[in-house]
């Protein structure tokens, strides 16, 4: 791969913070069709009732083991987890296992990826873990279920509410805001970053959404790029012209990830970021107590004739490969870990950055008396009143059809890419069209 893929597995040690999990992401991955692991390939029942489990999330080890322990004690199964060490990635291990002819049987991963997985004929379904129960079902396909989701984690901002003068909102307030801020604090007002990095990709997705250019369209066998037609033209070039502007009240953010833009905003080196949920409050206050008080929680800007209507949020979750040795009992466990009474003390464990992956456990008593979440209520407030915009970059076909096209553009960062082009390339907003409409057309099957 040309590039370093960032997902939650690496976003610990990019965040700088020793205590908060990683952010997710979907990244393109090595071939993973299967071999079919086993002489049966775990189609044909259970060869083994232990349940191979692979998982990023070692920072929830405490609830993760209550969860299977009960699960031990109702069935009659044990439960091996293999958690992905500091620096290694989800990706990593797992093609070590299957390469040693031992592939897990559940695995933590993103939506994205599970359908990559499902694609390649590499999943069993899990609907018994999803269907009638009002958990999102990003992964359906024919009326199957193949991703159990356990948390969602949507993009935001945060600015220094003692620098501004309120919330810009607007694209053109943050233009004028930023300016002011640049010329008379000494610090830089925004964040604009670029390059092969998941969180320029997720940056510049979302300034197109908020100006209302359809990337894609089309049903899931026959996604069309449409970031060039018509009015989405016209609208991607005004976006461009946008952050080309914006970067002008920006230190240079060129291939800096979700860390990288933490830390300009806790060294004081900016005044305003887009980040994931709240991770960079959880990661300052580590750091800089002093300066959490002074940072607010915002929407990604947007032009004052358009409203929030598509925003990304992240989704992780659990797959049950379909070649393990413990297929049966890894589809039960995974129904299980979703009905635990504990799963909210999972989704929880990283408070503020992931939030439970319905609306009825949104406005749960757990979410309500947080600790963490009680002192920034207005990021509660940000999230439930935007939760029906909440969408991933997977769920761009026609009516929220799965885009494997998007998933695969995410996965090699190529709206960040784009964004290089014109700050650092030297492209025209015009030519910064062109080329990426190339790009994502590169993709298409």
């Amino acid at each position: 791969m040309a590039h370093d893929p960032t997902t939650r597995r690496r976003f610990l040690q990019l965040a700088g913070t020793g205590s908060v999990v990683a952010a997710a992401g979907c990244t393109s991955r090595p071939d993973d069709s299967e071999s079919k692991g086993g002489q049966n390939g775990g189609q044909n029942g259970d060869q083994s009732k232990k349940i191979q489990y692979l998982s990023d999330r070692g920072d929830s080890k405490k609830v993760i083991d209550q969860i299977i322990s009960e699960f031990e004690k109702k069935h009659d199964y044990t439960v091996e987890v293999t958690y992905t060490s500091k620096g290694k990635s989800t990706d990593e291990q797992l093609q070590k296992m299957k390469a040693a002819g031992n592939p897990p049987d559940v695995v933590f991963d993103t939506s994205a990826d599970a359908y990559r997985y499902q694609r390649n004929g590499n999943l069993a379904p899990v609907s018994d873990a999803v269907q009638g129960t009002g958990f999102p079902d990003p992964v359906n396909i024919d009326g199957e279920s193949y991703f159990a989701a356990t948390m969602v984690e949507p993009l935001m901002g945060w600015y220094r509410n003692d620098l501004y003068y309120e919330n810009p909102t607007t694209w053109e307030k943050w233009t004028s805001e930023a300016k002011r801020v640049s010329e008379q604090e000494n610090i830089k007002g925004y964040v604009i970053q670029s390059g092969q990095t998941n969180n320029a990709d997720t940056q510049i997705t979302q300034y197109h959404w908020q100006n209302g250019v359809n990337l894609y369209s089309g049903s899931s066998d026959n996604i069309k790029v449409t970031i060039d037609k018509g009015d989405n033209r016209k609208r991607a070039v005004e976006t461009y012209r946008w952050i080309k502007q914006m970067a002008e009240y920006s230190p240079n953010g060129a291939g800096w990830e979700w860390g990288d833009a933490i830390a300009a905003l806790q060294q004081e080196n900016a005044a305003a970021i887009m980040s994931v949920g709240g991770l960079p409050i959880l990661t300052i206050a580590s750091n800089r107590p002093d300066l959490v008080e002074k940072l607010s929680p915002t929407p990604f800007p947007a032009p004052s004739s358009k409203k929030q209507d598509k925003w990304w949020a992240y989704m992780e979750g659990h797959v049950v490969w379909k070649h393990g040795k413990a297929t049966e009992g890894a589809k039960k466990f995974v129904n299980f870990f979703s009905k635990s009474d504990k799963f909210m003390d999972f989704v929880l464990s990283a408070p503020l950055f992931q939030f439970p992956p319905t609306k009825k456990m949104l406005n749960s008593d757990a979410v309500k008396n947080n600790e963490t979440i009680k002192q920034h209520m207005a990021v509660l407030d940000l999230v439930r009143n935007n939760w029906d915009a909440f969408t991933s970059i997977l769920a761009t076909g026609k009516n929220g059809q799965p885009n494997i096209v998007a998933a695969d553009a995410y996965g090699q960062q190529v709206l960040g890419q784009s964004s290089e082009q014109m700050l650092v390339g030297g492209k025209s907003p015009e030519q910064t069209v062109d080329w990426v409409a190339k790009k994502l057309r590169g993709l298409q099957g």
